[in-house]
This record gives C-alpha cells, structure tokens and sequence, in this order.
C-alpha cells in the first residue's frame, strides 16, 4: 500500500509538472522569469532571486526558487541603434518526490517603435531537468516498476520566445515556454506542453502615489487558465503595498521595500478554496544600482521606462 501511494504520487508530480509552470505572486518582481523579452529594461546589471513556498503545513508541499542576472551589451559591438541585452535564469521546483531544475541563458534585443512606444524580442534557450528521488530505498529489487521510478532523471531543451511592448505607463507581454517540437515523454503518458503567457499593466501618478495595475494569464491546452490580478500602490518610490487575487484560488497581500540599490518583497497568499491547502509565502530580493525602472538610452533616442520594472 506504501509503494503503491508512492508511485502514484511520484506520477501526479511529474505530471503536474509537464502541465504546469512556475507560480509566483509578486510575477511582475520576476517577470524575466516569464518573459526573456524583459532583459534590455533595465540599464544596469540587475540580479533578483526569489523563494516560494505553497500549502504551508502539508508534507512535501511544493518550494519553488529562482536567481536570474541580466546585464546590457555595449552598444559599440553593434551597428544599429537597437539595445542588446543577454541574461541568465536558474530555477527550480520541488513537490514530494519529484524536482524540476531549469538552467536557460537569455538574448534580447529592443527598438524603439515610435517616439512613446518600444518594442522587445526575446528567447530563452537551456535544459530543464526532473529527477525523483529513491524514496524506497533498496526495496526494488522484486519489482521493476520501483525500479524504474526510484532515482530516475530526464533531461530536456527548453526553448521560450517572447515578445514586449511597452512605454513609460504601459506594457503588453507574450511568451510561449516548452516550445520543443520533438515529443518527449514524461512519466506514464505525459508529454511535454506548450505554455503560453500574457500579461499587462498601466500605471498612472497621483502626488506622492504612483498606482500600477497589472495581469498575467497563463494557459495551456490540458486545463483552465490561471489569472493573477494585482493593484500596486508605490509611495515615493520607496515602498509599495500591493493586494492580489488569483482568480477561484487565493487573495493576495504584499509589502515592497526599496533601499537605495536593493529591494525586498514579500507577498502572503490567503486561500480562497480548500481544494488548493494552506496558506503560501514568498519572499524575493533584487540588486539594481540605476534603481529598478531605467532603460538605457539607444542610439540617442529619450529612454523609455517599463511600469513592470518600477
């Protein structure tokens, strides 16, 4: 019976994996992490990483963390009047038996469209790795399915295009991740999916206040979308109180702090339905010496600074 609730759980992670992906609150803190297109925002290097931690209480509740580091080429090593940027993006999930690692390197390029509006292309490209665990020690000798399953590793190309449009107050965002056109098969049946990501915000000022709004749609064809809603207010730049709402799953709360080139953010999830556990935490931290929302200027032309960035 105890090795039988083992496989099954072993084959639910991996198949939550294959048709899901990362879920963080405070998305527009790592929206790199959803978007390559998002590297060549931002003027300095920017480093940001990131831990979450889901249905607080529950043995082996998922843990998911990230570190991501974007620097902006110089502009002499290239003809045109473009921004180059590239990035790096290490990730990893964890759920019961089974882990997730992800390691991909980021390119983008950025141009402006008209004298309000810039545009940015992207694409990530690495290996994602799942691997479970020998939980039933050596008790596999008798039986070939334990065998298979205890300790096993697959290793596979992660291919993400992504492309941004944004200005001083708005931004539009759209990426495809797991775009590997060669079927690879993922525990009992599962196969690798497609996962599409939107997302969008507008900020507007008010005296001391600056409010951002925001959304981030993520979609794949094995079941409902989820939809993250969020209301920012930013107070002289210095701390944000944001609320959140994640459509039939979780209200959202978090606190934003900056200090000088550092930031710190924390975001506690509230569940609204039973079915998905207990509560969540989050805690993410970034180093930026231009502040957080500069893009450097191409070729002479007046910067543009994304909202999602502020």
């Amino acid at each position: 019976m105890k090795k039988g609730l083992a496989i099954l759980l072993l084959l639910i992670s991996v198949g939550v994996f294959a048709q899901q992906s990362e879920q963080y609150s405070q998305y527009t803190f790592n929206n790199f992490g959803y978007n390559p297109a998002f590297a060549g925002t931002i003027k300095c290097v920017d480093f940001r990483a990131g831990y979450r931690m889901q249905w607080v209480g529950f043995e082996g509740a998922p843990r998911t963390s990230f570190a991501s580091i974007i620097l902006e080429l110089k502009k002499k090593n290239f003809k045109n009047k473009g921004k180059h940027s590239v990035g790096l993006y290490v990730g990893q999930d964890d759920v019961h038996l089974t882990t997730r690692t992800i390691i991909k390197g980021a390119y983008s390029y950025h141009t402006k469209l008209s004298s309000k509006y810039t545009m940015g292309l992207g694409i990530f490209a690495g290996v994602q790795q799942y691997s479970t665990d020998d939980v039933f020690g050596g008790e596999t000798n008798n039986d070939p399915v334990l065998a298979a399953a205890a300790g096993s590793v697959i290793r596979y190309p992660d291919i993400m295009p992504g492309i941004l449009f944004y200005s001083n107050k708005i931004y539009w965002s759209f990426s495809i991740n797991q775009i590997y056109f060669k079927k690879i098969n993922l525990g009992d049946k599962q196969k690798q999916i497609n996962q599409y990501y939107f997302g969008g915000g507008h900020k507007s000022a008010h005296g001391s206040w600056v409010v951002f709004k925001s959304f981030l749609l993520k979609w794949n064809i094995m079941g409902p979308p989820s939809i993250d809603l969020n209301v920012a207010w930013v107070y002289r730049q210095n701390i944000t109180f944001g609320l959140g709402y994640r459509v039939g799953e979780s209200a959202i709360a978090q606190l934003k702090f900056n200090l000088g080139a550092i930031k710190i953010g924390y975001a506690f999830d509230f569940p609204l339905n039973k079915i998905y556990g207990n509560y969540g935490h989050e805690i993410m931290i970034g180093f930026n010496r231009c502040g957080g929302g500069t893009v450097g200027n191409g070729g002479g032309m007046k910067p543009h600074v994304c909202p999602a960035y502020n």
